[in-house]
């Protein structure tokens, strides 16, 4: 797991693996700006002009110590300061003094000094850094605008300039960058939907803060890694049987919307279920067992909905919720079987809306349970937020209230533990923004759950594998033209990819 540090953690490290290593912190920004220079040289190439615009703190010394290492790389670099240079950090003084004579910066004192800027430039952006806590105006602004607005991309050192690393914006000017290079670690604002446009693609380079420490703190934020995945997923015995695999129980379907009973089925099957019992309304007995064969079919008494589940097999685990619908029919259902059966659910879709409808049934939820809405769904159950920060303090607050695992779906879907830990995903692509696609994924998490993972480990290893999957499927069909089928159709494959690294 990547740990997500705040601005003050960060500056935490740094002061420690200065003192520590030791290491002079001039020389800890040589590291950090080779890092930067080394990820730089694989997007841009040497026809490029580049053009840096560094601040006078730390920042700005990051900038200024990019572009010495651009130049002896051959990189024709232009260097534009703006701000007060009587009141600059010491690092940015050391590294101004160390600039190449062929690298005399222009300082901005005025918008006039402004440089002219065309596509044939790259543009660094190194004007302010992590610890801003204010928002930019006045000429630093109109700088930030002029950037904006020219026909070249921008690439971020550690953040945009501008931008928060850990609260929302408010207003100010903010860099719109191509790419962001941030020093060793994720910020929290790269997974959060609405400040996508100041972040754009991501890079995280290791500049050597020492990680002992780092694992010393308290960190409420993490990036998973398939390296994490590939430790949760379970190798199987030669001696396993269909038994051993585990039984589950889907509860899922209406008349009209039996399509996602059938997408969850066979995503559940195709994640290693060893016995799967659909329940469904009498209406869609004969579409499941035509669907998914491989699947035993328990139908409900009433025609159009569910209104009835027997306990009787004593199933595994039981994911609910896929194309399910609101009835008084299915809410008396639903309400009975979070009373009888006691362990963990796995509940989507209308299940969490009849939750959002009937909120006393909040406190029958057995602990540990795990909810997989996507936000429309979500803010359902906790009401609006101001912003996307606000957002995750709600998921965190729902989880631990109730002790249960949620999934907020999107792009770095949010995976909250009972704790109150938050683990984004890194796997996914747009192409899986299609109907049926969080059925898929009820059916693949409901399986691991089945198959004896712990619920916090069958979401985070689920939620990573179709992801997985929807990228392996983008590579043949493309984002467009996917579908939720070509998720289910690459899931063995997505499997295969993480076994195959454990038998080596």
């Amino acid at each position: 797991m990547v740990p997500i540090l705040t601005a003050e953690q960060v500056r935490s490290a740094d002061k420690h693996t200065i003192e520590n290593e030791p290491i002079l912190s001039i020389d800890l920004m040589e590291r950090a700006s080779q890092a930067f220079v080394n990820r730089f040289v694989e997007l841009v190439s040497k026809n490029r002009r580049v053009k840096i615009f560094c601040g006078t703190g730390n920042n700005g010394g990051d900038g200024l110590a990019v572009a010495r290492l651009l130049s002896g790389k051959g990189f024709s670099v232009h260097v534009y300061v703006i701000g007060n240079l009587n009141q600059c950090s010491l690092d940015f003084s050391k590294n101004l003094e160390r600039l190449n004579s062929s690298d005399r910066f222009i300082h901005i004192e005025d918008e006039k000094d402004f440089p002219l800027i065309d596509d044939r430039d790259v543009l660094i952006d190194a004007i302010f850094g992590s610890g801003l806590s204010r928002p930019v105006r006045g000429l630093h602004g109109f700088l930030i605008q002029h950037l904006n607005h020219a026909a070249a991309k921008i690439i971020s050192v550690d953040i945009a300039s501008g931008l928060f690393s850990n609260t929302a914006n408010e207003d100010g000017d903010i860099i719109h960058p191509w790419a962001t290079i941030a020093f060793q670690t994720p910020k929290l604002v790269f997974f959060q939907p609405k400040l996508a446009p100041y972040v754009g693609s991501w890079f995280v380079e290791d500049i050597g803060l020492d990680q002992t420490f780092i694992a010393s703190m308290e960190v409420k934020f993490y990036l998973t890694e398939a390296s994490d995945a590939r430790k949760i997923l379970k190798s199987r015995g030669r001696f396993t049987h269909k038994g051993d695999a585990g039984r589950l129980l889907l509860v899922s379907g209406s008349k009209g919307k039996m399509g996602a009973a059938v997408l969850a089925g066979r995503a559940a099957m195709r994640s290693g279920t060893g016995l799967l019992t659909a329940h469904v309304p009498a209406c869609g007995a004969d579409i499941m067992t035509i669907s998914v064969p491989e699947a035993m079919t328990s139908i409900d008494q009433n025609e159009a909905t569910i209104s009835h589940v027997d306990l009787s097999f004593q199933p595994d685990a039981i994911g609910m919720g896929p194309g399910l619908g609101t009835s008084p029919s299915a809410v008396d259902m639903m309400k009975k079987l979070l009373r009888d059966w006691g362990n963990p659910f796995i509940l989507d879709a209308d299940a969490i809306n009849i939750l959002a409808e009937h909120r006393e049934l909040l406190d029958l939820i057995p602990a540990q349970s795990i909810l997989t809405p996507h936000p429309g769904e979500f803010k359902r159950l906790v009401g609006e937020w101001k912003d996307d920060y606000e957002k995750l303090s709600l998921l965190q607050s729902f989880c631990q209230r109730h002790q249960v695992n949620v999934v907020l779906k999107g792009a770095f879907s949010a995976i909250c533990d009972s704790s109150g830990t938050v683990y984004f995903n890194p796997t996914g692509n747009a192409g899986m923004a299609t109907a049926g696609s969080g059925d898929v994924l009820t059916g693949v998490v409901s399986s691991l759950l089945a198959q004896g993972y712990e619920p916090a480990d069958a979401l985070k290893l689920g939620v990573f594998v179709h992801g997985l999957a929807g990228d392996l499927a983008k590579k043949k069909v493309g984002e467009h033209g996917m579908i939720a089928s070509d998720i289910i159709d690459h899931l063995p494959i997505a499997f295969l990819q993480l076994e195959d690294y454990k038998l080596l």
